[in-house]
């Protein structure tokens, strides 16, 4: 599936998913000053830790230099007991570390951590919350799931737009070494999708060519859309979420949260089963759409976001000025290193 993707903008390496290079879209990122989004410099993926040797050495050849992770700790410790790890190994001062980055850092890259939430907000509240914001039939539900993101997310941005300010210039002569950075979440989506809209709607690129760049996400997920939806639905919550459906039950964060106490113990079971009954087929197609909507990324959810990060937030400059604390200087530098001009 990976080699089926459309090159450019999206590279096929394996154990990558939705990885790309977003100046290359379709045609380029026009601005509306008439200049071109840099490239080999904004790269976006899914979560890249099951990356080998070789696949981490692939990524360098195509231009990245340093991965910044917006993941939190929850989700990295998840994803490491998933490949059938429990103890997380020590590095010589005693402190976790996470064997894939050794290899990564072999091949020559560098990583940044840039959580853009705390670890307590992936607290079983705090996720149902979440999910039922990304489950919603209605964009109300994404545009605040990422007027969430927004406002939690300045430190973590303000780190990977200080990388991108220091950036040699696009007229600077020299080194021919990667410079460019990936920026990833777990799906490489909604915190690193919103960064992106964010950016591109500063460096002035029209709202609707940010939201089909967004919406190129689908495409990159699509080989793994089905098996995530899945997965989800086989979750105790989730079942929970179809059941209530079925007997015409509103669904509450309250209502859900216990459930997710339960964990992933029920992982692999019969999701077309709750508590012994079998559900509908109605009330799996409910559930399966649920997840789609969970995986998805429309283009209105982008535009209504970037409506909603104008009325919240003054728009793009003023809350990378606000929010993530850049100065004149800063956002000019941002304008002189992505921006090529005509």
């Amino acid at each position: 599936m990976a080699a089926e993707l459309p090159q450019p903008p999206f590279y096929a390496i394996k154990n990558i998913d939705n990885l790309r290079d977003a100046a290359l879209f379709p045609g380029g990122l026009n601005t509306t000053s008439g200049g071109k989004i840099r490239e080999g410099v904004l790269y976006r993926s899914a979560d890249p830790s099951k990356l080998d040797k070789d696949g981490w050495s692939s990524l360098r050849q195509i231009g990245v230099a340093h991965l910044f992770d917006l993941r939190s700790l929850p989700e990295l410790e998840k994803g490491y007991k998933g490949v059938g790890q429990e103890e997380l190994p020590k590095d010589a001062n005693g402190d976790s570390r996470y064997p894939w980055i050794d290899t990564l850092e072999a091949a020559g890259l560098n990583r940044t951590w840039t959580p853009v939430f705390k670890a307590e907000d992936y607290s079983p509240e705090r996720l149902v919350e979440r999910y039922i914001k990304y489950m919603d039939k209605n964009v109300e539900g994404f545009v605040a799931a990422y007027r969430d993101i927004l406002s939690n997310a300045g430190p973590a941005y303000r780190t990977i737009l200080r990388y991108l300010i220091n950036l040699p210039s696009p007229a600077s002569t020299g080194s021919s070494k990667p410079l460019g950075a990936l920026i990833h979440c777990t799906a490489g989506k909604d915190r690193t999708g919103i960064f992106f809209g964010v950016l591109f709607s500063y460096l002035g690129v029209p709202e609707e060519k940010i939201a089909e760049e967004y919406n190129l996400t689908e495409t990159g997920l699509a080989r793994i859309r089905d098996e995530v939806a899945a997965r989800l639905m086989q979750s105790p919550a989730f079942r929970k979420y179809m059941e209530n459906n079925q007997a015409g039950k509103e669904t509450s964060a309250s209502d859900l949260a216990s459930f997710m106490q339960a964990g992933n113990s029920n992982e692999g079971a019969d999701a077309t089963l709750v508590n012994g009954a079998e559900l509908s087929p109605e009330a799996l197609e409910f559930g399966r759409q649920a997840a789609l909507r969970m995986v998805g990324a429309r283009k209105e959810s982008m535009l209504h976001s970037l409506k909603m990060a104008e009325k919240e937030f003054g728009g793009a400059e003023k809350y990378l000025r606000r929010v993530c604390e850049l100065t004149d200087g800063d956002l000019d530098a941002l304008r002189r290193n992505l921006v090529v001009p005509a």
